[in-house]
């Protein structure tokens, strides 16, 4: 619950990203929640000299400083436990802050207080409005606070044991932020834990230890606030402390830990395996027996260069010290397999969410190998889409389905295609230039052709089977169907590679079109995430339009099928001249202009001399 604001604007109708009703995925799998009363705070303040002497100061009506820029209002647009979210956009310092009861409501009861206090606050701000000339505070407004929060502090039943603490919320912010939550006893922090946030929804359930006498009345207050001050806009669809709906075998339900960032399922094949090194990689401890008396596990160096091969990236979560831990991998010679590793004593789902972050690949492409039950327990009840497996498992790896991946040529460089990577990302940090300035400085360029050897085809297949955010269909051909593509006379089938001045990045996409009817359609294209956000899309999109249009067409058409994943393609086509056709259900069908000049990207030098073309009928 909420203490919602007396705005009776919506604030976010005037906000981008306006979106149609969504459903928690929370709704239907617990049956009670905790009762806690949601506020507004900063506790960096000294009230009331901050009033007169902060420049951060915003008034709000009752005259205390506004730490969000629109109050704490429903959004309709969203579903929560509450059939609504609560959108906030914090301003610097603002906090979300709870006082804990530990009591224990069904969700029915909850929904009810709900209604009843909406109709009860409905009634006391307008009183409060009326009484504003005489009692500019809004002393009634603080009233119906206190006796609010004594009521809740006792409803419901104590010492129930709650499954899981969730957070889910709808992020606004097209970069990566992080969410902070502390849990604080006599203004001392006990627990605080970082929560990476990705546009759109993301779903939580960190398992918070709570102290022994947890479950003495107001002892402690549990804070949610933006890491480093940032001003986020959030709406909060679920934050709440949850018990589980329990259910026959018959009606089984996901479970909370199932819903975690929305996917309870793993992608079918792995693109990164994250390696423990304690009694995993190796046998022995590192703090403990040193790094002379370690031994590799049999077969575990032969596995790493097994997955290296198949083009499977490989990192490490380890709870060790960085330094020694690495001198051990390199005295063992492998350090030089592993990109982004993760060797410190946080917890081993934030790491692999960061490491994902930063390869630019989907969670659920990844595996954890470790020999604590715990750390794999710890990782299944956080991100229930990523596989785990024991030390004892190795052997068995290899006749598994989902690390059955073609091996190309592309895929034995994949790993120092990342690492090539990390010296571009380097090299923009140091030049401190505009991205497109930088982007043009790398000298990117995109080489087009029809792939006519079986190892461009291999990898054109490779691309189709494994791509998920820049991609156009999210079909999925058998080499048998893809010949059969490639055949077509009706089709234009394109491969696409990319250089730039720090190396190679191999064949990085394919597409193909029709050209058997009155106008063309772009009927597949998938990109590698390696030259994501690089203006490859663009450069593509305006050659083919240009192309297509001296060829004579009036319209270039796309069909496109929106998935869970391909967001980040979507949004070319909405930074292009691009206009919808239809949209029936995810199948959109887009349309550019082709009687005037089509805008091409300056960004990407295009090559297109392999590429011969029939006239468009």
């Amino acid at each position: 619950m909420f203490e919602f604001d007396w705005a009776t604007r919506a604030p976010w109708a005037q906000e981008p990203g306006r979106l149609p009703a969504q459903k928690s995925q929370f709704d239907g799998t617990v049956r009670g929640a905790m009762v806690l009363e949601w506020r507004e705070h900063c506790n960096e303040c000294a009230v009331p000299l901050c009033y007169v002497n902060c420049a951060l100061y915003v008034r709000r009506k009752d005259e205390k400083c506004a730490r969000f820029v629109y109050g704490i209002v429903r959004n309709t647009e969203f579903g929560g436990l509450l059939r609504y979210g609560a959108d906030v956009r914090f301003r610097r310092w603002g906090k979300l802050e709870a006082h804990l009861t530990g009591r224990y409501l069904s969700l029915r009861p909850i929904r009810w207080l709900d209604t009843a206090n909406r109709a009860v606050t409905a009634v006391v701000n307008g009183i409060a409005s009326l009484l504003s000339p005489i009692n500019a505070k809004r002393r009634v407004n603080g009233a119906l606070t206190l006796y609010r929060g004594r009521l809740l502090n006792r409803l419901g039943r104590r010492g129930v044991a709650f499954d899981a603490f969730a957070i889910e919320c709808y992020s606004f912010e097209q970069r990566p932020s992080r969410l902070i939550v502390e849990l604080r006893k006599s203004g001392i922090t006990v627990f605080r834990e970082g929560l990476d946030l990705r546009l759109g929804y993301n779903c939580y359930t960190p398992a918070i230890a709570l102290p022994a006498d947890f479950g003495a009345e107001d002892a402690f207050d549990l804070m949610v606030y933006p890491d480093e001050d940032k001003e986020l806009r959030l709406v909060f669809t679920c934050l709440d402390f949850l018990v589980r709906a329990r259910t026959t075998a018959k009606e089984e339900k996901p479970r909370i830990e199932d819903l975690a960032w929305g996917a309870a399922k793993p992608a079918a094949k792995v693109k990164c395996v994250a390696w423990d090194l304690d009694n995993t990689l190796w046998h022995g401890t590192l703090a403990e027996d040193g790094e002379t008396n370690l031994r590799l596990r049999e077969g575990a160096a032969e596995m790493v260069r097994w997955l290296d091969e198949r083009g499977i990236l490989q990192t490490v979560v380890s709870k060790n010290n960085h330094d020694d831990a690495m001198a051990a991998l390199k005295r063992f010679g492998l350090d030089e397999y592993f990109l982004y590793p993760a060797i410190n004593w946080g917890r081993k789902s934030g790491n692999l969410r960061q490491i994902a972050d930063r390869l630019n690949i989907n969670i659920d492409t990844f595996a954890l190998i470790d020999d604590s039950p715990f750390e794999r327990s710890e990782v299944a009840a956080a991100l229930a889409m990523v596989r785990v497996y024991g030390e004892n498992e190795l052997a068995q790896l290899r006749r598994r389905a989902e690390f059955d991946v073609p091996i190309t040529e592309t895929s034995r460089l994949r790993r120092k295609s990342y690492i090539t990577d990390l010296q571009r990302e380097r090299a923009r940090e140091i030049s401190g230039a505009d991205y497109l300035e930088f982007l043009r400085s790398c000298a990117l360029k995109l080489r087009l052709f029809h792939p006519d050897s079986d190892e461009k085809v291999a990898r054109c297949l490779e691309l189709i089977q494994r791509s998920n955010q820049l991609n156009l269909s999210s079909r999925r051909y058998d080499a048998a169907q893809f010949d059969e593509l490639l055949a077509n006379p009706g089709m234009l089938c394109v491969a696409m590679e990319c250089t730039d001045r720090f190396g190679d990045y191999g064949i990085v996409g394919f597409a193909s079109v029709d050209l058997s009817g009155n106008e063309p359609v772009a009927k597949d294209f998938v990109l590698s995430c390696r030259v994501a956000q690089k203006r490859v899309e663009h450069a593509f999109y305006g050659w083919l339009g240009e192309t297509m249009r001296r060829e004579g067409a009036k319209r270039l058409l796309i069909d496109l099928i929106k998935t869970a994943r391909n967001r980040p393609l979507v949004k070319v086509f909405e930074e292009m001249p691009f206009s919808t056709v239809s949209s029936e259900g995810d199948h959109v069908l887009l349309a550019l202009d082709l009687t005037g000049d089509v805008e091409r990207d300056d960004v990407v030098l295009l090559d297109d001399s392999a590429i011969g073309l029939r006239r468009v009928s």
